[in-house]
């Protein structure tokens, strides 16, 4: 007998007493009619030589595998691991196989690693990576060949993102931060705030500038403004949340603006780094600096004092943009949800 890893597919045929073609038929699902004695023939000669489809050659033949590729900005970041965690589950469903791959935060990695998974030939693509203002020319260029390829590609992207909207095929799934971080800023005014700090993330970041604008704007609609000293970029981390809080509270001290009485974080993970460094402070965080933040994170449910955020279903989110590529999914957006918790309480 063959070893395993030596075995082909004329291994299988000559076992079974078919012709070359037949057992191709038999053992990819071909819709060319195989006699079912046949079929069971090859099937058992399979079984009993251990062979094991060459899935790159199958995808050469038929175009594509039965893989999804799921392109994420940073698995290690909470809110990419929970849309991770949704998409493999409506993956697995639809009977695809997912490969994962991390831009590690750099979106200047998302065309080149674009151009390895349309080595993979994936049947499906989702985009849930965090994209620059004014990018966007060599990642279109990537997922048009995607599609052209024959791959189904779904994007989460946000308000004011058109890197890869406009590229034919591609079925935007649009996380509505803009007026979801309006929202917030409305109810915050509502519980009695009226000073207000931002920790804007990386400016450049789409989805970060997005929730500041979104935020300013609701300040607005109230007659509230944020100083632009009071806007203070850091990065899109818990680091970058306990960074940005602590130079605003190192400028009051210094005798510089009044600390605010409330801090808006674009994302959870930052908040809590400004929870961290209010309370490193002396500070009681929602007592003397109310702290909020955006996605309401489920891994983040027991930070003390509970945030207020605005909650994404990211798990849904992620099954959301798997049915897009595969064109099962009509609704294209996602709205969020303001929820009020202890860390802004007066």
């Amino acid at each position: 007998m063959p070893e395993r890893s030596n075995v082909t597919l004329a291994d299988v045929a000559a076992r079974a007493g078919v012709s070359l073609a037949t057992a191709s038929r038999a053992l990819n699902g071909s819709t060319r009619k195989v006699r079912q004695e046949s079929v069971e023939r090859v099937h058992e000669a399979a079984q009993a030589l251990r062979y094991t489809a060459n899935v790159q050659a199958q995808a050469v033949a038929r175009g594509t595998t039965t893989t999804l590729a799921l392109v994420v900005g940073d698995i290690a970041d909470p809110y990419f691991a929970a849309i991770a965690a949704g998409a493999i589950r409506a993956a697995d469903e639809a009977g695809l196989v997912v490969t994962i791959t991390s831009t590690g935060g750099d979106p200047a990695r998302e065309a080149t690693l674009l151009g390895v998974v349309a080595g993979l030939r994936p049947r499906a693509v989702v985009l849930a990576v965090s994209r620059r203002l004014g990018a966007g020319g060599e990642v279109a260029a990537a997922v048009a060949g995607l599609v052209a390829a024959g791959a189904g590609v779904s994007a989460l992207v946000s308000d004011l993102d058109g890197a890869v909207t406009g590229v034919e095929g591609v079925q935007p799934l649009v996380i509505r931060n803009l007026s979801g971080a309006a929202a917030l800023a409305g109810a915050l005014v509502e519980q009695g705030h009226e000073s207000f700090a931002v920790l804007a993330g990386d400016p450049e970041l789409v989805t970060a500038r997005a929730r500041v604008d979104g935020f300013v704007a609701g300040l607005a609609a109230h007659g509230l403004r944020v100083p632009d000293r009071a806007i203070v970029p850091s990065e899109f981390s818990r680091d970058g949340g306990y960074r940005a809080m602590s130079a605003l509270l190192d400028a009051a001290a210094d005798g510089g603006p009044v600390l605010p009485r409330c801090v808006f974080a674009v994302t959870d993970l930052m908040a809590v780094g400004a929870v961290a460094a209010i309370r490193e402070r002396g500070l009681v965080p929602g007592v003397d600096v109310g702290v909020a933040g955006f996605d309401d994170v489920q891994m983040l449910a027991d930070v003390v004092p509970a945030l207020s955020t605005v909650r994404l279903p990211l798990e849904d989110i992620g099954a959301r943009a798997v049915r897009r590529a595969l064109g099962v999914e009509v609704d294209g957006a996602v709205d969020g949800e303001v929820v009020l918790r202890a860390s802004t309480a007066r």
